[in-house]
């Protein structure tokens, strides 16, 4: 038994359908090609502003490797004042102990004048020489007088030396002061070279905290790049798929289309032929009755 034919409702219907989703697809594409375009521009702009931050990071790097490199001079400075402070603060205990031995060492009889014992001679010999006295008494200046000379001399000698010792004394608390001197000066340098080392430091963390700012802030715009790129992305998607269909069904129906038309034409021509000839018009009602037989829309009854 052969199929039954699709009524022409069904063909009517099945093309009204098709034409309403052709108009759905194309009202949708064209809702969705602005928002596409707008999304490419937004990606264009995102990575605009991206190159732009990246070509600015190479000064900015080039600042802190400068930065960086300023802060490493102040350390090996500060290491090298350091040192020279370790070597003065040696070098001065040591001119310091050698002060203090040096005082330690001068001799006790230094304490005393020598004048004293001169002025003792001379009165002395002042009446030896003007007095008149008994012979002891006499005996007994001279006496006293031999012990004052050698006193005298003794005194002068250690004199002498204490003066030695006194010059080298001397030299050794002007050295001592020297010594002081620099570790002052050397601590006071260092206190300042810590201060320049600290600051650039400080420096230097601003300039990471603000590199580290723009790197979140790359990264931030990175990601809203690539979402914006998904979102492109599902909207390519989207209309491809929908301008596939598009076609798709605009070939079908422009096929359907060109085979109706072919069909009236076609018709129209056979028609022509059989108003001039009767015979030719009886064989094409036959025709076109059998063939809206076959297709189902007529029925003898």
């Amino acid at each position: 038994m052969a199929p039954k034919p699709r009524p022409q409702d069904a063909d009517r219907e099945e093309e009204r359908a098709e034409r309403h989703r052709l108009d759905q697809l194309d009202a949708k594409i064209r809702e969705l090609r602005p928002k596409r375009h707008a999304l490419i521009q937004e990606v264009l702009k995102l990575s605009d502003e991206q190159r732009d931050m990246f070509n600015r990071r190479a000064p900015q790097q080039a600042r802190l490797e400068e930065l960086n490199d300023a802060h490493r001079k102040l350390g090996r400075d500060l290491g090298h004042i350091r040192s020279e402070l370790d070597q003065a603060r040696r070098v001065r205990d040591e001119r310091l102990a050698t002060v203090r031995e040096l005082r330690a060492a001068m001799p006790k009889s230094a304490r005393s004048a020598v004048d004293q014992l001169k002025k003792e001679m001379n009165k002395l010999e002042l009446q030896q020489q003007t007095r008149a006295v008994p012979l002891d008494e006499e005996n007994a200046l001279i006496d006293r007088m031999r012990q004052l000379r050698k006193e005298i001399a003794v005194a002068d000698s250690e004199a002498a030396e204490v003066a030695r010792r006194g010059e080298t004394l001397r030299a050794a608390e002007v050295a001592f002061e020297s010594a002081r001197a620099d570790v002052d000066r050397l601590r006071k340098a260092l206190d300042d070279q810590r201060a320049a080392r600290d600051q650039a430091m400080e420096t230097l963390k601003g300039e990471l905290v603000a590199a580290g700012q723009g790197m979140a802030r790359l990264r931030e715009m990175s990601q809203a790049r690539g979402m914006v790129r998904r979102q492109l992305d599902e909207i390519d998607r989207t209309l491809r798929g929908m301008e596939r269909e598009f076609d798709e069904l605009r070939r079908q129906y422009r096929a359907r289309r060109g085979e109706a038309r072919r069909v009236v034409v076609e018709h129209n021509r056979s028609a022509r032929r059989a108003v001039s000839d009767p015979s030719e018009m009886d064989r094409a009602v036959d025709d076109r009755m059998e063939q809206l037989l076959k297709e189902g829309k007529i029925r003898l009854t």
